[in-house]
């Protein structure tokens, strides 16, 4: 019973990282999108930095050896913020123009399939799992899924469609990146504990934007954040409440039911935005045919985990 409560749990995180996406998007509108995500990362890695003070000062940060294990830690394990901020920055730029059902969809798609490469490897520390045939069924029914759900109307015009389809193409190469994510940062965990784990996941992550926005010469733009309502800037609290709930999760229910309830949770999430419209969204109905592709996803989702 308890697992249960613990998987129910990650589906509600799960839903609200969905909200993320539009809400950066939003922010993006006042400070230009790069500037959206180098924002939500500093106010993720300033939360999560308060947090791991108040503990510090207790003198537990968890882990075997907590910062002090960082010596010699192979400097890819920390390859997990690089990945969160990379997710951050093309959902913020990309769901204002296809719409947070189809990132989700996208990322989801890209993200169970490097899954199952990392499992039938063995890579970034991942206990190998054959690739069986319910979970390459399952892979092909999410890119059948995605395909419906991220379909454009018939006579879009061409350059409409090709811009649709590059969005689409960079949130899926990035979801295919976030599958990595988890298992980098569950590696570095185990050296120098969780909470350790997510705060250098947003300082790589922050230094990196910070980075790209100096070289794209947008950072003037960054002062026009003081006049954003504050609902805007929550990007950064939902991505700590994901990054911690996973790590934290992860040991209670294994890797298995954790993705199964982000992905369900994410899904849901972001298909009820769409119909909504929240967040300055294009409102997209609940059609037949995107029924058919969630309903493609959510079987997808079952046989590649399984």
């Amino acid at each position: 019973m308890g697992e249960w409560l613990i998987v129910l749990a990650i589906v509600a995180v799960g839903a609200q990282l969905a909200v993320q996406a539009p809400v950066n998007s939003r922010l993006g509108d006042r400070v230009g999108r790069l500037g959206a995500a180098l924002v939500s990362n500093l106010v993720g890695t300033a939360i999560i930095a308060a947090a791991f003070l108040a503990v510090l000062v207790t003198g537990n940060v968890g882990g075997s050896e907590g910062p002090s294990g960082l010596v010699g830690t192979p400097a890819w394990e920390m390859v997990g913020g690089l990945i969160g901020a990379a997710w951050v920055a093309v959902s913020a730029i990309t769901v204002g123009r296809i719409g947070a059902g189809v990132v989700a969809s996208a990322a989801i798609t890209g993200q169970l399939i490097c899954s199952l490469v990392i499992d039938q490897l063995g890579l970034a520390g991942v206990e190998r799992q054959a690739v069986t045939a319910p979970r390459l069924a399952g892979a092909l029914l999410l890119i059948a899924g995605t395909a419906m759900v991220a379909r454009r109307a018939a006579g879009s015009p061409a350059g409409e469609a090709r811009r649709h389809l590059l969005a689409l193409a960079a949130v899926f190469v990035t979801g295919l990146l976030m599958g990595f994510q988890h298992p980098l940062n569950g590696l570095l965990s185990e050296t120098v504990g969780d909470l350790t784990s997510g705060l250098l996941n947003f300082l790589v992550g922050t230094a990196l934007l910070i980075v790209v926005v100096a070289l794209s010469g947008r950072g003037r733009e960054l002062a026009r954040v003081r006049g954003v309502e504050p609902i805007y800037l929550i990007g950064g609290l939902l991505g700590v409440i994901t990054v911690i709930a996973s790590l934290v999760a992860v040991k209670a229910v294994g890797a298995t039911a954790l993705a199964a309830g982000l992905i369900t949770g994410q899904l849901g999430g972001s298909v009820a935005l769409d119909r909504l419209g929240a967040f300055g969204l294009e409102r997209r109905p609940l059609t037949r045919r995107r029924s058919a592709g969630v309903l493609l996803l959510l079987v997808g989702t079952v046989l590649a985990i399984s």
